[in-house]
């Protein structure tokens, strides 16, 4: 299968817009910030200056923004849902239980969060989830709870749970009972844009991977809100088989894409986008790219073998995959303004999530 590159046609170029504000004010941002400076252990994620990448992509630099350093979750995931959980648990009536379903960092970082609480956690992961995951969600002290089926079964059975048991539920679906929660979410992740900002407000492209698309959004969001017209082109890059952003993109709405789910991008496999996250990239993000699998593997081993290795997961890679396809691709690099003077920031928005399945990616063996 061959990756497909849809560049938007509309692109704003203009001032970060109403539409985009009822989604994420600075106001809203600005208090998310407040808070997660505030958390004792909060540091910027490292800037990875790759000159050997540079040089491959043909490209005058390559950053790597490396989530894996991020807490004791080692992913983007420790911003937006921990500020949700510190957001609900003021309003909420104890006793606390906090509740998610996941494939992976998203329950990680619910259960950090509900154990600096000292709230209870439950997490709900489908069949097919890796030990190795759950044993890291059950370091934190959560109790996970093992759901035949999909995603969608485990999110299912989380929210119907919740309807009997009490919990508040962390997702980014919201609930009538307490709306904001996928909003806070984004607001959190936004202080990944913010450090970006920082540390290389002279980006000329930012790859970042999209499932439901909250991290990408919240990203395009701030670069958006601080930088205008001088952001920085945004592509947002998913699996060829879970496309829901380029399908909304090509569509024109938000849509669900048509493919399987299967990917090794485990945690980008995600059928629709969030339609919060939609209000910004529909007008925000510059392009909206779906690749295959096999760049995602090359790229984990592109990051790990060089100088300054890098221990990105399959699902985090997503970025600098993307950046992979698009750098050698020459119908791809005209369309996206690329050259050798370019300076490209990939978001690497996890470590790995199971050691074992990075290993058996990088030898070449199946990650099942």
């Amino acid at each position: 299968m061959n990756a497909r590159l849809k560049v938007n046609p509309r692109f704003a170029e203009g001032a970060y817009g109403a539409r985009q504000q009822a989604v994420m004010s600075e106001a809203d941002y600005r208090a998310a910030e407040r808070a997660i400076l505030s958390w004792p252990e909060y540091a910027a994620t490292p800037l990875v200056d790759r000159p050997d990448l540079a040089r491959s992509f043909r490209v005058g630099s390559v950053g790597i923004k490396y989530e894996g350093a991020r807490f004791a979750v080692q992913s983007f995931k420790a911003l937006g849902p921990p500020y949700a959980v510190q957001c609900l648990a003021g309003e909420a009536k104890p006793p606390l239980v906090f509740a998610s379903a996941t494939s992976g960092n998203h329950g990680r970082a619910v259960a950090w969060a509900a154990q600096r609480l000292g709230a209870g956690c439950r997490i709900y992961m489908n069949e097919n989830v890796s030990a190795g995951r759950a044993r890291a969600i059950e370091s934190f002290g959560a109790t996970v709870i093992r759901v035949p089926g999909t995603y969608d079964d485990a999110l299912a059975r989380c929210h119907g749970d919740a309807e009997t048991n009490g919990s508040y539920v962390i997702s980014d679906v919201a609930q009538a009972a307490y709306p904001k929660v996928p909003a806070h979410t984004m607001h959190g992740y936004a202080m990944l844009g913010q450090e970006l900002v920082d540390a290389a407000d002279d980006a000329t492209h930012v790859f970042v991977g999209a499932g439901i698309g909250a991290l990408a959004g919240a990203v395009t969001g701030r670069l958006w809100q601080s930088l205008g017209a001088r952001r920085p082109k945004v592509v947002v890059v998913e699996p060829l088989t879970a496309d829901a952003v380029y399908q909304s993109a090509a569509r024109g709405k938000l849509s669900r894409t048509d493919g399987s789910l299967a990917t090794v991008m485990d945690g980008l496999s995600v059928g629709t986008a969030s339609h919060l996250a939609w209000e910004i990239l529909d007008e925000g993000a510059f392009g909206f790219l779906a690749i295959p699998d096999p760049p995602a593997v090359t790229a984990m081993k592109m990051a790990h073998d060089g100088p300054d290795s890098l221990v990105i997961g399959e699902t985090g890679i997503a970025g600098l995959a993307g950046a992979l396809v698009a750098t050698n691709d020459e119908t791809m690099r005209r369309e996206l303004g690329l050259d050798g003077k370019s300076k490209v920031v990939a978001i690497a928005c996890e470590g790995p999530t199971d050691l074992d399945v990075f290993h058996r990616l990088l030898s070449g063996r199946s990650a099942a």
